[in-house]
């Protein structure tokens, strides 16, 4: 399943890529990641209030499919965050901390 996710949204990562305008996108998949976030944190916390046990009954089966499919999601969504933001992260984790303290005393 996880592998379909990750094919639906890398089409769908090109598609927007080729028609929609940087910005916008950046927008639209960061706000999907945090949804899926969110969901993922909403289902875990249904599972542990309802104190889960070691047998599944129905009604807790489809919290565990909740949690799965939004964990998925949220784990391929990061990946296309992570791809999209890659300059900035690589900037981030290479820079220099004495070059930015160099650029705030000569401003």
């Amino acid at each position: 399943m996880e592998v379909y996710l990750l094919l639906a949204f890398l089409l769908l990562y090109i598609l927007m890529a080729l028609f929609v305008s940087k910005n916008v996108m950046h927008k639209i998949w960061t706000l999907a990641f945090m949804a899926a976030f969110v969901i993922t944190a909403i289902s875990i916390a249904f599972l542990r209030v309802n104190n889960q046990d070691v047998m599944m009954s129905a009604s807790e089966l489809n919290w565990y499919y909740v949690l799965y499919l939004f964990g998925s999601l949220s784990v391929v969504l990061g990946l296309i965050n992570v791809w999209m933001y890659r300059k900035p992260l690589v900037e981030m984790f290479l820079s220099n901390d004495t070059n930015d303290e160099e650029k705030e005393d000569g401003d």
